[in-house]
């Protein structure tokens, strides 16, 4: 067994014109249409354009049956009453798996992972991947926790790749902050063929924050979305600030659930942090654990092959049990399928169990600190 694995990484109570609505979701392949199309936006502009879309969405999953939404006579979108999976213990992390994407998450799904992590207006991921691949995995909707990630433009991974709604993805250039979530949240029910998403995290690059007042811009719309059953969590992504992180979570109506934070030590695994996000009761996912910092520190470290030696599992499963150890939630981006197995195996069935001292053996190899 190789020493480390690779891991690479709305609403409205306005009646709406069906033929408008058809312009704004159908557009032909005709040229004559197309031109019709593009007077027609030019008149309306790009936040009446977003907002039929929105509402011919609804409109259309209430015909089709949708499986999950229903509309009440205060216009409000509840959730049934089916029992929807909770957050995982790992996460499988669907970053730079390109058009392969579908294949990897069917077979992670298959293989026993139940969460999964994506991102739609980012550039390292197939959002659309994704959908088709737990469709194709057999395994029922309400059996998965489906993640994405909502990026403001001006974030430096934002990319439109994934914007397949053409008419609404032509015309989505210095839109305003509020259009821009909701563009991100119909392409993301479209991309993942889905009527509701478990968590949207608001990304951030790296250690790079977004401006605060766009982030809560962006919450409100979001939690507005929480309220009509469409979303179910929200979090926030590379956040090592802690009053940037308190800020939000005061400020917030729905509190976040959710912080993903690399596991690095130029972030000093973000050891001061860690009460915190215990007393906010928020899950912390964690992504970088073999390519980051501590892959290297393991990587020929004798504690870590006696004690992976001792447990029967890889160094790099015993780094991701670790973690989870101290209250982590791992992203987990594999392509082999014997790899996956080995995770699900330990981490899943059969949880490692680790005493006090293993612990703090493990910690003193990366940070003395994380265990507390």
């Amino acid at each position: 067994m190789a020493l480390l694995r690779s891991r690479v990484p709305t609403r409205s109570s306005e009646s709406t014109d069906s033929s408008a609505l058809l312009v704004v979701m159908q557009v032909s392949s005709k040229e004559n249409a197309n031109k019709r199309t593009g007077k027609w936006i030019r008149r309306c502009g790009i936040r009446t354009l977003v907002f039929l879309s929105v509402v011919f969405y609804y409109i259309r999953n209430i015909v089709s049956g949708g499986q999950n939404s229903i509309t009440s006579s205060d216009n409000k979108t509840h959730t049934s009453s089916v029992v929807k999976a909770p957050m995982g213990g790992i996460v499988y992390g669907a970053k730079s798996k390109g058009d392969d994407t579908a294949r990897y998450v069917m077979e992670a799904i298959q293989t026993g992972f139940r969460h999964i992590a994506t991102g739609g207006f980012h550039f390292e991921y197939n959002e659309s991947g994704v959908g088709q691949g737990w469709k194709e995995s057999g395994v029922p909707r309400n059996e998965l926790y489906l993640q994405t990630l909502f990026l403001s433009q001006t974030t430096r991974d934002y990319n439109d790749q994934n914007c397949h709604l053409e008419t609404v993805c032509q015309s989505l250039a210095g839109i305003a902050i509020v259009d821009q979530v909701k563009v991100s949240i119909m392409s993301s029910l479209h991309n993942l063929q889905t009527d509701y998403i478990d968590s949207v995290l608001v990304h951030n690059f790296r250690a790079k924050l977004q401006p605060y007042e766009e982030t809560l811009t962006a919450w409100r719309v979001l939690e507005d979305y929480v309220d009509k059953g469409v979303i179910r969590h929200l979090g926030i992504v590379s956040v090592h600030d802690k009053e940037y992180l308190t800020k939000l979570y005061s400020d917030a109506r729905i509190k976040p659930t959710i912080i993903q934070n690399r596991f690095h030590a130029n972030r000093s695994y973000d050891v001061n942090l860690r009460s915190t996000f215990k007393e906010m009761g928020l899950q912390n996912q964690l992504f970088w654990i073999l390519t980051g910092s501590a892959g290297g520190k393991v990587k020929n470290n004798d504690v870590v092959k006696d004690l992976a030696i001792k447990k029967g599992v890889s160094p790099q499963v015993l780094l991701y049990s670790f973690t989870m150890e101290i209250g982590g939630a791992p992203l987990i981006g594999c392509k082999s399928q014997d790899h996956m197995k080995e995770d699900v195996e330990a981490l899943v069935n059969n949880k490692l169990v680790w005493s006090t001292t293993e612990l703090a053996q493990m910690a003193g190899v990366l940070n003395k600190g994380l265990i507390q």
